[in-house]
């Protein structure tokens, strides 16, 4: 275990390896009802497929495209005690993958508008996983870099009178997604998780130049401001109340994004107190379960509202990120985005998304017992199954 001072949390000595497999098998195979993990991994192809008017499940050739958020990644060679995805929890993945029959050469791990840290390549170094892409802003370095997709501009809502946002050709190409989003307060939304993951995704221009701002660029920050930001003139914005437009619900209900994702998981391991902040002792859970332990979890669904939902719930009950009023003030926002997707029929804002729901929105009945609308008994809700 990582004392908080030493080296750097992402060194493999700190991480058991072997229990990061026996959490994700356990993810899996609850979440489908499989008792193996190749099994689980058909069952969510398969299902994917049948979601999506087909038959079968992967087919040697479909395409996979893995967002990992690597928000605390500006380069590839000194990571330092930045926030990004775990080694761990990006080796487990690609292995259980190609373990479940997925070719290596089709998949590829990115983040747009941030950089694949070497912790990350080098732990996915292993013979079974040669072939494996990586690809972000930078490119070099055995990283490719994302290239826009000029056919798909991303089309909001609402104009957010910014410069145009696309996706890159990965998430175009692609059959497949998977969204593995970090846990972590944030010092603009209140909360970053699997919906704004996607900011990552985007690539824009900023004073006329490719950025590793696309959200800045494209002018979303201020749609998202979770309360009143006051600081340089290029980063304050006024609270967005409830009620009203957030371009996540866009990302969510995108066809190549959310139309697409396979899977939804938040790397939990080392949950941070805010965006911008390096690991430290600070970034220590104090509540229950984790009793001044790093959080040391995975949260995984089919349901991106109600994988947010979750943990949303727990990031606003914690000290680690309540404590800082710059990231989760009393009178925050931060779920505007939740009660839009969850009624993007019809909306509180009366904003025209030309979506159905996209997913439950539910809170538990306390943070002690942490139970929803089905483990109550309740024939909707959200079901939290923790082990």
């Amino acid at each position: 275990m990582w004392d908080g001072q030493s080296d750097f949390w992402w060194a493999e000595k700190f991480t058991d390896q072997n229990l990061v497999s026996e959490m994700l098998s356990y993810s899996l195979r609850q979440l489908t009802g499989e008792s193996s993990d190749k099994v689980a991994w058909e069952a969510l192809f398969a299902h994917f497929k049948t979601q999506h008017g087909q038959s079968g499940g992967y087919r040697p050739g479909e395409k996979i495209a893995i967002k990992v958020n690597l928000n605390g990644s500006k380069n590839h060679h000194d990571p330092k005690n930045n926030n990004f995805v775990s080694p761990a929890v990006a080796f487990v993945l690609l292995n259980q993958l190609v373990q479940a029959g997925v070719k290596p050469d089709d998949v590829t791990l990115y983040d747009a508008s941030r950089a694949v840290p070497d912790p990350l390549v080098n732990a996915c170094g292993t013979a079974a996983l040669a072939g494996v892409h990586f690809a972000d802003f930078i490119g070099g370095d055995g990283r490719e870099p994302c290239q826009r997709d000029m056919n798909q501009p991303v089309r909001w809502s609402v104009n957010p009178k910014g410069n145009p946002a696309y996706l890159p050709t990965v998430i175009s190409q692609a059959t497949y997604l998977i969204n593995v989003s970090l846990f972590k307060g944030h010092t603009l939304a209140g909360v970053t998780l699997t919906s704004k993951n996607h900011f990552g995704t985007l690539m824009s221009d900023l004073n006329g130049q490719p950025t590793l701002y696309p959200p800045q660029g494209a002018n979303l920050h201020g749609f998202v401001a979770a309360y009143d930001v006051h600081g340089p003139s290029d980063w304050s914005w006024p609270q967005a109340p409830m009620g009203s437009y957030s371009p996540l619900v866009d990302l969510i209900g995108h066809a190549h994004l959310g139309g697409k994702t396979l899977l939804f998981m938040i790397d939990a391991l080392y949950g941070v107190e805010s965006q911008d902040a390096e690991l430290s002792n600070n970034s220590r859970f104090q509540s229950a379960p984790f009793n001044d332990h790093w959080s040391s979890s995975l949260l995984l669904s089919q349901d991106p509202v109600a994988l947010d939902s979750v943990g949303a719930d727990i990031l606003v009950n914690e000290p680690a990120t309540v404590t800082h009023l710059d990231v989760l003030p009393k009178d925050s926002t931060y779920q505007n985005y939740l009660h839009e997707a969850a009624l993007a029929d019809n909306p509180p804002s009366k904003t025209a998304y030309n979506l159905p729901s996209l997913g439950v929105h539910d809170h538990w009945n306390n943070m002690t017992d942490k139970k929803y609308g089905r483990n109550l008994g309740f024939s909707e809700g959200i079901e939290l199954i923790m082990g």
